[in-house]
This record gives structure tokens, C-alpha cells and sequence, in this order.
């Protein structure tokens, strides 16, 4: 293969597709509205990992497409139709190519000097675990239009942060621990709890000053400007 990250991403993100769709059709136990998010949060993952493998050639997006291929085939053993072997084909090839040696080339293995802190990356990936962590939380009683709601804030103010805007950074800070609270309890029991405690969580770390650096631009002092000979 000339080009095995064009073969090898694309399958990766038919397997989770196929995974998704397979729980969307057959959930199990869980109800089909978690079903939906859970599946939607799959998706998300694949598409976040396909564009740092594709676009960026990063090592994390290689293993964040592993583990949403593996997320997908197990939420794929919920049914037992031609989805679900499908997905099992599908993921299966997928990951021999994603572990195996044909993406070494590709793959950059030097390490970025700006990279931001642990705390900028856990702000924006956010956006990416969201979908994925409220289905999981709401598997037990089912998630509503508030869970939904839940999911647009916080993807839209992780977003936003990520992009450098201001309204981001406050939209992490007041506005997603002031609806995951109500949320929460809306919920009840441990995944209400789950959910709460998260909210407030990204809220916390949006107040530190690591949070505050990244979408705050700092100008440079130029230097005094030379006067030219002959002028005052």
C-alpha cells in the first residue's frame, strides 16, 4: 500500500458506523434513547481520531480510532444480525491495520514543542467525550431532551475554547456547571451523580489559570520606532 492511511482510516470509520448503526437497531438492555447518544458519541470519537490520524499524522488519533473501532464492535454485541458480524469483519481488519507496522511512515513520532497543557487538552476533548459519557451515565432510566441540551452546551463552549474564543472559556466555566447541576439531579441515582460531579468538574478546571492562557492574547511590546536622519 502506497498510501495505507487512506485504506486503513476510511475502514476504521466504516466499523464504527457499522457499530453504531447496529446498536441503534438492536440496543439490548439499554434504552434506545441512551442507545442514540451512546452511538452518536461513537461516531464522534471515530471522526475526532480520523482527523488527527489524517490531517495531523498525530499518534493519538491512530489509538483514538483503535478504541472507538473496539468501543463500536462491542456495542455492536448487543444484536446478533448481519450488522453486527459485519461490524466484527469490518472492526477486526480495521485494527490490524491501525496496530500493525503500516502506518509507522505516517505516524509523526516527534514531539510538538508549543503543545498545550493537560488541562487545555482535557478542556477541549470535552467536545469528543460528551455524547459518549451522558449515554453511558442516562443507560439506566434513558436520556431525555435535557440530556441533549446537556450535550450542545458543553460541545458548543469546549468548541469554542478550542477555536481560542472568549465566550468558550465562559461557557465552560458558568454556563455548563449551571445546567449539568440540574441535569443531574434530574437523573438520579449514579449516573445523575456522574453527571453532576462532571459538570462541575469542566467548571473547576476552566477557572485555572492554564484554562485562562490559552484564550487569553497577549500583545508583544515593540520597540520604541528609530527616528530617520533629518527628521524631528
Amino acid at each position: 500500500m502506497d498510501r495505507p492511511h487512506l485504506i486503513i482510516g476510511p475502514l476504521a470509520l466504516g466499523a464504527i458506523i457499522l457499530g453504531a448503526v447496529a446498536l441503534i437497531d438492536d440496543p439490548g438492555s439499554l434504552p434506545p434513547s441512551s442507545a442514540l447518544l451512546v452511538a452518536f458519541g461513537t461516531v464522534v470519537v471515530g471522526l475526532t481520531g480520523l482527523a488527527g490520524l489524517l490531517l495531523a499524522r498525530a499518534p493519538w488519533g491512530r489509538w483514538l480510532l483503535a478504541g472507538a473501532v473496539v468501543l463500536a464492535m462491542v456495542s455492536a454485541s448487543t444484536g446478533s444480525g448481519w450488522l453486527t458480524w459485519t461490524t466484527y469483519v469490518v472492526g477486526g481488519l480495521s485494527l490490524v491495520g491501525l496496530l500493525g507496522p503500516w502506518l509507522t511512515l505516517w505516524v509523526r513520532h516527534d514531539r510538538l514543542v508549543e503543545a498545550p497543557g493537560p488541562v487545555v487538552i482535557a478542556l477541549q476533548s470535552v467536545a469528543v467525550a460528551t455524547p459518549l459519557y451522558v449515554g453511558l451515565a442516562t443507560s439506566g432510566t434513558g436520556a431525555v431532551w435535557y440530556h441533549w441540551g446537556l450535550v450542545i452546551v458543553v460541545m458548543t463552549s469546549s468548541i469554542a475554547y478550542g477555536r481560542g474564543a472568549w465566550i468558550g472559556r465562559w461557557g465552560l466555566r458558568i454556563l455548563v456547571p449551571i445546567v449539568a447541576v440540574p441535569v443531574g439531579v434530574a437523573t438520579g441515582g449514579a449516573g445523575g451523580l456522574a453527571i453532576a460531579m462532571a459538570g462541575i468538574a469542566v467548571g473547576t478546571a476552566a477557572w485555572t489559570k492554564a484554562a485562562t492562557r490559552t484564550t487569553t492574547v497577549v500583545a508583544p511590546v515593540l520597540p520604541t520606532p528609530i527616528a530617520r536622519s533629518g527628521e524631528p
